[in-house]
């Protein structure tokens, strides 16, 4: 694979990375004591979230809210990883600037009619992707050779598990706020694989992918479920085969949908009509609107205020902000 198109980060050192958050506000000095405290007290600043945390999935998210690595890492997040998102394929959503779930789905209507929708769900994505990983970008990828590469990785990634029962391998800490972007640049190489796929096994039906964090979907005009369905294990090869990073696809929730609305399971088990949608959107012929479950809500809150009294100021704030997000939709 290119190397051009990677980062050159070129941060070699705590001195280094200093120089790279020192601006007028914030002196290097600063940056290196921040850097140095945040190494020697790390466990000290972390938790895990127990009400966004899902144990039964072997999901933690880890909050560093509040602390001084929850600043370092935004600080790296803004001024290290940040400037270069413009460098990430167009079809790749989700953690970078400018680059929101509504701008994926809009991705996925492409130009011509008769879309289908291959839906698909990594499982436990920041979760699969290991220290090693992350090290393994900043030092051979980005430039930052193994002192600065392991720097990295140590503030970026948690061992597994729970905080009070940690496992022997370590993976990119869910919740952290450079989470998504090391995401990102770990498995570009294999997101680049799957585009490539996608463009020559669907050549001429207006292919389109948007991946967006662990969710990734795939649609192109007048395809049959049968093309999808042959799709779907070479995707899934390059997915979960990848000897570096594989990323296993949850298999229950991939799902061909076609603008209709009828929907089918990988095995091509009808499942009813459930909305030609992504993320949350309708996707209609040639714009977006809100998703089923946000439309119930928006009718629930409309009704529950017809039925309280007309002062209930959390439902009404509900309902505003509710409309806030219809009209971003579909502006």
């Amino acid at each position: 694979m290119q190397n051009d198109r990677y980062p050159k980060i070129h941060v070699r050192s705590k001195n280094e990375l200093a120089k790279h958050l020192a601006d007028r506000k914030f002196t290097a000095e600063q940056g290196l004591e921040l850097i140095n405290d945040v190494t020697k007290n790390f466990d000290l600043y972390w938790k895990d979230h127990k009400k966004l945390s899902k144990p039964l999935e072997e999901k933690w998210v880890r909050d560093a809210s509040f602390t001084r690595l929850g600043t370092l890492l935004k600080m790296v997040n803004q001024k290290v990883l940040a400037p270069y998102d413009h460098m990430v394929p167009n079809f790749v959503f989700g953690g970078l600037s400018k680059r929101s779930h509504k701008m994926a789905v809009a991705h996925l209507l492409g130009v011509k009619r008769g879309r289908v929708l291959l839906k698909l769900d990594i499982r436990r994505f920041y979760e699969q992707i290991s220290k090693e990983r992350v090290e393994h970008f900043f030092a051979t990828r980005a430039d930052c050779g193994k002192v600065g590469a392991r720097m990295f990785a140590n503030l970026a990634c948690v061992q597994f598990g729970a905080k009070d029962q940690p496992q022997p391998h370590a993976t990119i800490a869910r919740g952290f706020s450079t989470s998504s972007r090391l995401a990102v640049w770990c498995n570009l190489d294999t997101f680049m694989r799957l585009e490539w796929l996608i463009q020559k096994e669907l050549k001429g039906k207006d292919p389109r992918i948007a991946i967006y964090v662990d969710d990734i979907g795939i649609t192109a005009s007048r395809v049959s479920k049968e093309e999808m369905m042959a799709l779907y294990p070479k995707i899934k090869k390059i997915l979960e085969r990848d000897k570096n990073q594989p990323l296993p696809l949850n298999d229950k929730k991939t799902k061909i949908i076609f603008h209709a609305g009828d929907t089918y399971s990988i095995e091509g088990k009808y499942e009813g009509k459930r909305g030609f949608e992504h993320l949350g959107i309708q996707m209609n012929r040639n714009d977006l609107t809100l998703g089923t479950k946000t439309r119930w809500k928006r009718a629930e809150i409309t009704h529950l205020l017809k039925t309280k009294k007309a002062g209930h100021i959390g439902l009404k704030k509900a309902r505003k902000s509710l409309q806030r997000y219809k009209a971003f939709i579909e502006s």
